[in-house]
């Protein structure tokens, strides 16, 4: 089918700001700075940097930093099935961290709008799409697969390919969807 489309993002916006509960109030009432809570800072980077698919994140691994360091750590985060570098800045004296990373990122919806567009202009019909996983890393090779249904109700199986970080894609049908 060979039809191209290009939709991309930065996660979290390329920066993101969040407060860690859990390290303020292992805070509360000791003397000097707060303790470093690993654990409290990797269970909230996923909704720090992707707010709208925070399970798209399926592992955050900081490693095991100093805890008295005043420094950034420097993170490894799965999402979507792949790995992404993650700058996470320690918390502040009132428990916000904040959330770095570079990654673009490309959403189900946006692909499924430029498919629906495209079809249409294409073959002059409109069709209900719907595509999955909700997000993917702009990377060349990341898949998502579409469902095309046509005003009569039939389902045509579609996969999107990203071709680079701008999120660029390619439409093909799917033979065995």
């Amino acid at each position: 089918m060979g039809l191209t489309g290009s939709v991309a993002r930065r996660a979290g916006g390329g920066l993101v700001v969040g407060l860690v509960l859990a390290v303020l109030a292992a805070g509360c009432g000791g003397e000097g700075a707060q303790a470093f809570d690993l654990e409290a800072v990797e269970a909230e980077v996923p909704a720090l940097l992707v707010p709208a698919h925070p399970g798209a994140v399926e592992d955050v691994d900081c490693g095991d930093p100093d805890p008295d360091g005043l420094g950034p750590v420097a993170c490894t985060a799965i999402l979507a099935g792949v790995e992404v570098r993650v700058l996470v800045h320690r918390p502040s004296i009132d428990g916000r961290i904040r959330v770095e990373s570079r990654v673009d990122l490309v959403e189900a919806v946006d692909v499924a709008k430029a498919v629906a567009v495209r079809l249409e202009s294409d073959i002059g019909v409109v069709n209900a799409l719907a595509c999955t996983p909700a997000v993917r890393v702009a990377r060349e090779g990341q898949v998502f697969a579409c469902t095309a249904t046509d005003p009569a109700g039939r389902d045509h199986h579609l996969v999107a390919t990203l071709l680079d970080r701008d999120g660029s894609f390619r439409l093909d049908l799917d033979m065995e969807g």
